[in-house]
């Protein structure tokens, strides 16, 4: 009769082996928690440009509508809840005689960081 050692029948995962399977799990929970952030950010900037292109258009249409007048046709900052978004407008002509350029910007944060909404949009002159 030949008697088998304990250690023989013994199945599972040495330490190693365990230690090896945390550290690629770790590795991958800290990339996919950096992809959350990154996320996070993106999403934030997305909510951002939407914002600003509403009031972009809301502001092309006051100007449209000739609602606004003066120093007011030129900037100005939006009332809250949107008081982190502000605006400008440039007048410029066209060769199409009668016919005047508007370009409307809406800022948020940093211009130099490109973070604004630019909306063209083309007008009878009127006298300002």
């Amino acid at each position: 009769m030949i008697r088998r050692h304990a250690a023989d029948n013994c199945k599972g995962f040495t330490l190693l082996e365990v230690m090896i399977a945390l550290a690629i799990i770790s590795i991958a929970l800290v990339a996919m928690l950096g992809l959350v952030q990154r996320n996070i950010l993106v999403n934030d900037r997305l909510q951002q440009m939407t914002q600003a292109t509403f009031l972009a258009k809301q502001k092309m249409a006051e100007i449209e509508n000739g609602i606004l007048s003066g120093l007011e046709r030129n900037l100005g900052e939006f009332p809250p809840p949107n008081q982190q978004f502000s605006w400008r407008a440039q007048y410029s002509s066209t060769p199409i005689q009668g016919i005047q350029q508007i370009d409307l910007s809406v800022i948020w944060g940093e211009e130099k960081d490109n973070e604004l909404v630019t909306l063209t949009s083309f007008l009878p002159e009127s006298p300002r």
